[in-house]
């Protein structure tokens, strides 16, 4: 038994002693290196900023270096480790060179957040296949590769954590404007992760998602400029609002940390109660 460990009289199992017990060093991630795509703004940029609150090496990725850059200024100045890289998630052998770059600059790569993605709003009687393959491209085969190529330095340790940003619209069908790209390659991503739990648990590495309402993003930028669509989207949810993009910190941070050390194959919906309905 360990010496921050009781046994409980009823059970017999060793229990946490209350004196001991450390509970924000669950969400601590110091020594741990955090990989995000599509950091430089949006829930990207959130993670990064939580998960280096908490102590994690961030390592910013961006096809934008510019801003991604601006963020790794922002982040050194708040006293966080952190470096950025420029990195486009739909060129599979830039992936592989970044996230090898990453390894050799902190010395691991422990977590995973896919979060590059984007929409296309259109009918899908007009959907060029063309353009519901790219959005397929970026949004699920690209997350698919970073999984793939960060669980080869997660092996070594048989440990890591996967989060995949999927979306509200990843258990639903419905919405205020036709998505079917977007809906398509959301859900996919959340039964991927459930297939990557399943395969990889065994040696360490947790895969789980969020499942974001509609946030104060870019994403939304046309639907809030619409106001029949906003109340609707604002009625249509139980906690009648939209998420800040704040609200996504708590949910990643969770997934990331050990305060989640037996969830895995989840998707952890943040999104003010829409798949309630």
């Amino acid at each position: 038994m360990k010496n921050d460990e009781v046994i409980d009289n009823v059970s017999g199992f060793a229990m946490p002693a209350a004196s001991k017990f450390d509970v924000f060093n669950l969400f601590c991630l110091k020594n741990r290196t955090v990989v995000i795509t599509g950091s430089a703004q949006g829930i990207g940029r959130v993670a990064a900023i939580a998960c280096g609150k908490a102590g994690g090496n961030i390592a910013i990725t961006d096809k934008d270096i510019n801003a991604a850059k601006i963020l790794e200024d922002e982040l050194k100045d708040a006293g966080i480790n952190a470096k950025s890289w420029e990195l486009d998630v739909v060129i599979e052998d830039k992936i592989i060179e970044v996230f090898d770059s990453i390894s050799s600059h902190f010395g691991s790569l422990d977590i995973l957040i896919n979060n590059a993605g984007t929409a296309n709003r259109n009918p899908a009687e007009e959907m060029k296949t063309e353009d519901f393959e790219k959005i397929i491209r970026l949004n699920l085969t690209s997350s698919f590769i970073c999984c793939r190529t960060a669980s080869k330095y997660m092996f070594k340790n048989n440990k890591g954590s996967i989060i995949n940003i999927s979306s509200i619209m990843g258990v639903t069908g419905g919405g205020p404007a036709p998505n079917s790209p977007y809906h398509a390659s959301k859900g996919a991503l959340v039964n991927l992760t459930r297939s990557l739990a399943n395969e990889w648990g065994e040696r360490g590495i947790r895969v789980n998602s969020i499942g974001p309402t509609y946030t104060k993003t870019r994403l939304i930028k046309e639907l809030n400029a619409n106001k029949e669509k906003l109340d609707h989207i604002i009625e249509r949810t139980p906690l009648k609002r939209l998420a800040e993009v704040s609200e996504m910190a708590g949910g990643i941070l969770f997934l990331a940390s050990d305060a989640s050390s037996i969830v895995t194959g989840h998707t952890l919906m943040l999104d003010g109660g829409w798949s309630a309905i």
